[in-house]
């Protein structure tokens, strides 16, 4: 028995959808679909009077078709067929009536053409109105998170004891309903509360509690990464000084790569490969496509944290990625590491250039985007449970995010993801055990796990390409077209820190 996710849909240009609404979905798809079997009739119709005048012109000579009494019989495709001698006056002629065929096959084709027009419409409008629910669902956690975050200011002694009263009520009951102890479920299960205390934890480190800190807190969003920016002061001096901070990046030739990138979904796939396929701990892949015109442009995959004190994506190199500043974060060693592998890998400042990364990896695109847009031309980035909401990545920029709702990682930042025509975010809906509503992640048994996990990046995906988003369909098509062209060439970097 698999785990499952449904998914929904905020932001982007067109419209939007949420999975919240099965029934509409389900409607909205049958819809769409019937539109297109309208339309192919609607071109069969248009196709008939051609087809005709094709069978009329094909067959052979008859004076019936002139209209002439003959002794022979014209077939309903036009064909002629002679009678004896001397039986003009008995014989039977059968003629097709091409002018009012044609017109009767005109006029279905204009029928089924509004038809199809008409369902059409009727799918998009389901699918605007659900996506006003989507919008006022993030709206609505928007200010959950802000309520949350505003009483934990106020009284945050008894907000942490009511926080791990419910963690601990639902560690028990998860466990009991799975028959063995997981405490995976005090983080899971707390998902919805994770922003808004996250948000005043942020707020109480650098500002305090007092009424100051409450007001700075409902007009900011950033507060985490302030607080990141200021824990950094301290934590990179010593991070430089116990593992060092000189940083060596390497080409390497692995035993196995990764497969070529054309969709998002690819790109998921390339990440999650890169672990899969035990690419050497703090290593990116770069690939290098030569466009229809000429043009060069590159796919830079980077995996997550790995946890290894020499590697640029260590475990403390994430608090100067969440930085508030853009100093901090340029100079965390993953994003010093990237840099440098893009530059080594020849990507010039025009070069379109599209980013992948799951977790860290996609802190690091995010950073890529916002802090180095002077240096390169990075177009489109795709993050997977990676909190990135407050990163100041331009409008020129396309930003795809893929979450899920109870994984915490991407709900570290505290916030939620703007709603822009150029930043779509798609967020999985972990369903219950047992429930098998949305589409099945991959390598999942009966227990509750952590949702960070690439596999459920990718179902949280593939569930949302069944909605038939337009602004979902918009963001795959904007990807394609970055780094569409043939595949030339992939390099591999790997990045060493040392004293």
């Amino acid at each position: 028995m698999s785990a499952h996710v449904k998914s929904r849909v905020y932001g982007g240009t067109g419209t939007t959808t949420s999975a919240d609404l099965d029934r509409f979905g389900e409607v909205a798809k049958a819809l769409g679909s019937a539109a297109l079997a309208v339309e192919r009739i609607d071109g069969h119709w248009q196709s008939l009077p051609i087809q005709l005048q094709h069978r009329r012109s094909a067959a052979p000579f008859c004076p019936k078709l002139g209209g002439a009494p003959t002794s022979g019989a014209v077939m309903a495709d036009g064909s002629c067929v002679a009678g004896d001698a001397g039986t003009a006056d008995t014989a039977v002629h059968v003629s097709l009536d091409y002018a009012t065929t044609t017109r009767h096959a005109n006029e279905r084709a204009v029928e089924a053409a509004k038809l199809s027009k008409t369902l059409e419409d009727l799918s998009d409008r389901i699918i605007r109105a659900y996506s006003l629910y989507s919008n006022a669902e993030h709206a609505a956690a928007r200010i959950v998170g802000e309520m949350l975050q505003l009483g934990a200011l106020t009284e945050p002694g008894y907000a942490a004891g009511i926080f791990a009263a419910l963690a601990g009520a639902s560690v028990l009951k998860g466990s009991l309903e799975e028959g063995r102890f997981n405490p995976i479920y005090a983080v899971t299960d707390s998902w919805w509360a994770q922003e808004g205390l996250l948000a005043a934890l942020g707020t109480g480190i650098t500002n305090g509690t007092n009424g100051k800190a409450k007001l700075h807190g409902a007009v900011s969003t950033n507060e985490v990464n302030e607080a990141a920016g200021k824990i950094s002061e301290y934590l990179a001096p010593l991070n430089n000084a116990a593992f060092g901070d000189k940083l060596t990046v390497t080409q390497i030739r692995p035993l196995h790569g990764i497969g070529e990138t054309r969709t998002i979904a690819d790109s998921l796939t390339n990440v999650h490969d890169m672990r899969l396929k035990k690419v050497d701990y703090g290593s990116i892949a770069i690939q290098r496509y030569l466009r229809d015109d000429g043009t060069t442009a590159w796919m830079v995959t980077v995996p997550g944290t790995d946890g290894h004190f020499d590697s640029p994506f260590s475990w403390q190199t994430n608090v100067e990625l969440m930085s508030s500043d853009a100093e901090q974060r340029k100079a965390a060693d993953s994003a010093r590491m990237v840099d440098e592998a893009m530059s080594r890998a020849g990507i010039g400042p025009d070069d379109p250039v599209a980013i992948v990364g799951h977790s860290q990896g996609g802190i690091v695109a995010a950073t890529m985007a916002a802090d180095f847009s002077d240096k390169y031309n990075i177009q489109h980035i795709v993050t997977a449970g990676s909190p990135v909401a407050n990163h100041p990545i331009g409008a020129n920029t396309w930003v795809t995010s893929i979450e899920v709702n109870d994984e915490l990682v991407s709900n570290l930042d505290g916030a939620q993801n703007p709603m822009s025509p150029t930043w779509l975010t798609v967020r999985g809906m972990s369903q219950p055990l047992g429930v098998e509503r949305g589409t099945a992640v991959e390598n999942t048994g009966a227990g509750k796990s952590i949702t960070h996990d690439m596999n459920y990046m990718k179902a949280t995906w593939h569930d949302a390409e069944k909605l038939g988003s337009t602004a979902l369909q918009g963001h795959e098509r904007h990807f394609r077209e970055v780094i569409g062209g043939e595949l030339k060439e992939t390099t591999y970097w790997r990045g060493h820190i040392s004293k």
